[in-house]
């Protein structure tokens, strides 16, 4: 990521947010008249309200706009390899498409969405950890993420998604951890891995089919392009890399890059009293992938990896309150011969509604432990992270937030490092 004048960018961009946090600062037109009660939708506590009732037409046509902003200012004042302060933002822009109101197709909806990540990667130029510090980190470039057509079936029991879509959106979803920034409690895989997986930055074409026989008793699959951005993942054979430009529309299904499949069987409960989830997933790549254990030639057909989740409310406030306690543990195992890291573990817990209704305190742990006999022998790596998100405004958060890093990259080169920053997100 190019380096930029990170402090006054951050001050501008950061100040901006808590500008527009201020009382009376852009109300929308139906606030003034006193009727914002009556319309609890998102789109009308974004930041520019309604767009004078356009975006309710929209809506009631089944067309839906949304846009955010995320910014963010970290630091590491001890440890890492370089001390500095770097800033990083990311802006989201959605489509979302209700077909069945816009042309008559039942039950099928459509998505397009794009992101912008610009700044300095604080994990590459001070920290040199391998779990990557802020999960908006990524090469700058616009890209097209989402690009997929939904159909649900058979009364909601099933539905089918083709189009462009991320792995880390559907299969290994942790709910309370969703908020924390540390990266490595997003992925459902060992953070570190040759594996082409398209998680954030990156999406791939793919297809997936999820079956839900009994209400909150489910079982999903997915078929992927085996690297979906040559420029982004080396060919896990040779450890090339490819030229395509990092947009989100390198389409060409090559077999020579192989396939990933990933299945999932879980249990979810997401409202009434004590919501959880309970998930297993597996994750198949059929690549031929080179040992990464130094000195080693050999290749090996295919990659495997698995993951498990416990995600469960502990209290609530009041019975199906969003206010109280939640917990999760997350587990992910991969082959060491095939992957930089062999197992990770990460735990946690949130704290919602502290100070008020919406705000979320979150304390998490993980452990990430490489795989044998690689170079420079790596070992181990653990993250701390300790956050809290408060809401400002309807369409602003701001979260502080504090991680240690032990022993960044697995190694004793650099030492621990403390990361303290700031991150504000804007909805439009």
């Amino acid at each position: 990521m190019p380096t930029h004048k990170p402090l006054q960018t951050a001050a501008v961009a950061l100040g901006s947010a808590l500008l527009l946090a201020q009382p009376g600062f852009a109300a929308d037109a139906c606030c003034k008249d006193s009727c914002c009660d009556d319309k609890k939708d998102a789109a009308f506590a974004a930041l520019t309200g309604d767009w004078g009732g356009v975006r309710s037409t929209l809506k009631q046509t089944g067309v839906e706009l949304s846009a955010n902003y995320t910014a963010e200012l970290f630091g590491n004042p001890k440890g890492g390899k370089k001390r500095s302060i770097v800033f990083d933002g990311l802006l989201k822009l959605t489509l979302d498409v209700n077909l069945d109101k816009t042309v008559g197709w039942h039950d099928a909806s459509f998505r397009m969405s794009g992101l912008y990540p610009h700044g300095t990667s604080g994990t590459l130029r001070n920290v040199g950890d391998a779990s990557v510090f802020s999960n908006i980190d990524s090469y700058d470039t616009l890209r097209l993420i989402d690009f997929w057509i939904e159909q649900r079936l058979l009364e909601d029991k099933a539905s089918i998604k083709v189009g462009q879509m991320r792995l880390d959106d559907e299969f290994g979803v942790t709910d309370s951890a969703a908020f924390l920034i540390n990266s490595t409690f997003g992925v459902p895989n060992p953070p570190k891995t040759p594996v082409p997986l398209p998680t954030y930055p990156v999406a791939a074409l793919g297809l997936r089919l999820k079956m839900e026989p009994v209400k909150g008793l489910y079982g999903q699959v997915g078929i992927y392009d085996g690297n979906p951005s040559s420029g982004d993942f080396a060919d896990p054979t040779d450890g090339a890399t490819g030229s395509a430009k990092r947009h989100g529309t390198d389409w060409a299904l090559r077999s020579s890059e192989g396939t990933l499949y990933a299945g999932e069987v879980g249990f979810q409960r997401s409202e009434g009293s004590f919501p959880g989830a309970y998930r297993l997933g597996l994750l198949r790549h059929t690549d031929d992938f080179a040992d990464v254990r130094e000195g080693v030639s050999s290749t090996h057909s295919g990659s495997t990896s698995g993951y498990y989740v416990i995600d469960q409310t502990l209290w609530q406030k009041t019975q199906g309150s969003k206010e109280g306690v939640s917990a999760f543990l997350r587990g992910t195992m991969a082959d060491e011969k095939t992957s930089a890291m062999s197992d990770t573990i990460q735990v946690g817990a949130v704290y919602t509604g502290l100070l008020s209704t919406e705000d979320k305190m979150g304390l998490a742990f993980a452990r990430n432990k490489f795989s044998p006999g690689q170079e420079d022998q790596p070992s181990r790596e653990t993250i701390t992270e300790l956050t809290y998100q408060v809401p400002l405004k309807p369409y602003l958060r701001v979260q502080p937030d504090l991680q240690y890093i032990s022993r960044p990259g697995g190694t004793s080169a650099f030492n621990n490092a403390w990361v303290l920053g700031v991150r504000a997100t804007l909805d439009f």
